[in-house]
């Protein structure tokens, strides 16, 4: 495993900060002293935090049915995100990625302990179990109890994925009572998320704690350590988060300075980046369930076919036949933020002209509010957190809405003729939520615990499309004893599509990764005594 102490002078952030030039590259000299003080590390291990997971792994998203390769590219042969075939190398660099960012957090953690400084120790522990909560969902068994210290353990052994939630569940404890008990905090150019603010740390934290519990949902025999934390969640006074958790260090067009979705995609001219950003397509799936929903999140997701009124979206590997030349949606106004949308003599949008200005300067997502009121809606079904239900997957609905910035367009009563009027986010989600008999969108059609849960999920994957790839595909996992036979299968999320490539050799979505090629060649003894890995067959705990 790659060990390097990821670190950031108070030079080199103040010079960042003025220029913009390599502030988000922590990396130093492992050999260097390690002195810089965690208020200056902090913006910098936040901002490699989001750039790893936000909007998350290409292949999560075609899996559950939100991108597509586009019809101007040729399906590959070993495509994971198409063929579910996997290899070493899949996620070898987010794996390196996300360790290194993790001895940012580490060495917050353990020089805010020596220094006095219980905020950004506080910090540090949830941030850091927030990323090994990731690790676990994809690995299962990682390095954590002998990883992170540097050369006393250049190959660290593997924790058990339940292990590793423990402790991570123990650390955001920890986290939340150092973060309540500090006195000082931080400025909002060290805290590039929350700015400081002690109550949203908090919230954030027990948000991040929820999602951990939730994924053990399924389990017939729960953890030891599982009803302990439900009561802790539940009992926390700061409650949940309730504002969209941003991080904005101060993007700005420039290579490698600005919002990392953004970047991915399109260049600083605003083009979509040679065989990559043109590459993605709306998956077929995801625009006909916004469609046949009458959801206005539509236009926001995904953009219409120039020259239309349309929305068109691919099937996701299929060889022949999808749309070529720009003729299909891709991400929309909502999802990256920089657009000029035009509109026609009615007042209809009619044209997404790409801005690089504002999509390069946008700031990038942590997590969602709509993400934290659907789980807390899936806790409340669940018994494990007071609420009710109803109210919190709107509460869910609405905070989409808002932050995708939907609006339903709808004619006069008076005079139908006239153009059509179009409603701010949260009269349009109400309206979305309130359809008679929808089972998509209308809870109270859901009468049972699983179809209560169905419409939470369901809805939690439309809320986080392009955003946070992540969330659907563990709720998917963790009902996967659910299916069986053909799709669509009977659980949750079950009618998700399966690749249409000819060159799959078995059709089921992968369970968990395979354990990369680094650590096969840095760390042989320990990652060998995991056995063989099938990505189709072997799961993750919470499944069990």
């Amino acid at each position: 495993m790659k060990k390097i102490f990821l670190i950031l002078t108070a030079i080199a952030i103040l010079a960042g900060m003025g220029c913009k030039k390599g502030y988000l590259d922590v990396n130093t000299n492992p050999n260097q002293s390690t002195s810089a003080d965690p208020s200056l590390v902090l913006p910098a291990a936040l901002a490699v935090t989001v750039a790893n997971w936000y909007p998350g792994p290409t292949g999560l998203s075609q899996w559950m049915g939100s991108w597509a390769v586009s019809g101007s590219y040729a399906i590959n042969a070993n495509d994971p995100g198409t063929t579910y075939k996997m290899t070493t190398d899949y996620g070898d660099g987010l794996w390196q990625s996300v360790y290194d960012n993790l001895e940012d957090y580490q060495y917050i953690i353990d020089k805010s302990n020596a220094n006095g400084q219980p905020f950004f120790e506080g910090v540090g522990r949830i941030m850091k179990s927030y990323n090994m909560q990731y690790l676990a969902d994809l690995w299962n068994d990682v390095p954590y109890a002998d990883a992170l210290r540097g050369a006393l353990s250049l190959r660290p052994t593997y924790s058990k994925g339940m292990d590793v939630y423990d402790s991570c569940l123990i650390d955001i404890q920890r986290g939340i009572d150092l973060v309540n008990s500090a006195g000082a905090t931080a400025s909002s150019s060290s805290d590039i998320m929350f700015g400081g603010n002690k109550t949203s740390w908090v919230q954030f934290a027990n948000t991040v704690r929820l999602r951990m519990l939730l994924r053990m949902s399924q389990l017939t025999t729960k953890p030891d350590f599982f009803q302990s934390n439900v009561s802790a969640t539940a009992a926390e006074p700061a409650g949940f988060l309730t504002t969209d958790a941003l991080v904005q260090p101060g993007y700005v067009n420039s290579t490698g300075q600005g919002n990392p979705f953004w970047q991915r995609f399109y260049n600083l001219s605003g083009q979509p980046v040679s065989s990559f950003g043109d590459f993605w397509a709306a998956n077929e799936f995801a625009v006909n369930f916004y469609k046949n929903n009458h959801d206005p999140r539509l236009g926001r997701e995904f953009t219409l076919v120039p020259g239309t009124y349309n929305f068109v979206g691919n099937k996701n590997g299929l060889a022949n036949g999808n749309p070529v030349n720009g003729k299909y949606s891709t991400f929309g106004p909502g999802v990256l933020r920089g657009y000029t949308i035009k509109k026609d003599a009615k007042g209809n949008d009619s044209l997404y002209v790409v801005d690089p200005a504002s999509g390069s300067t946008a700031p990038a997502v942590m997590m969602l509010a709509a993400e934290s009121y659907f789980l807390q809606a899936e806790a409340s079904v669940l018994g494990y957190i007071p609420g009710n239900a109803q109210t919190l997957y709107q509460q869910g609905v609405t905070a989409s809405f808002v932050y995708l910035g939907a609006q339903q367009d709808v004619k006069s009563i008076v005079d139908p003729t006239k153009d059509s009027v179009r409603l701010d986010p949260t009269t349009s989600a109400q309206n979305y939520y309130s359809q008679a008999g929808n089972t998509q969108a209308n809870f109270a059609t859901a009468s049972t615990t699983l179809d209560k849960q169905a419409i939470i999920l369901r809805q939690k994957w439309a809320a986080l499309n392009s955003i946070n790839s992540f969330s659907a595909y563990a709720d998917y996992r963790k009902f996967d004893y659910l299916h069986t036979g053909n799709p669509p299968y009977a659980g949750p999320l079950g009618d998700t599509p399966l690749s249409y490539s000819p060159y799959i050799d078995i059709a089921k979505i992968p369970l968990r990764w395979l354990y990369p090629t680094s650590e096969y060649s840095r760390n042989p003894d320990n990652v060998s005594a995991e056995g063989t890995i099938d990505q189709q067959v072997n799961k993750i705990w919470w499944m069990q």
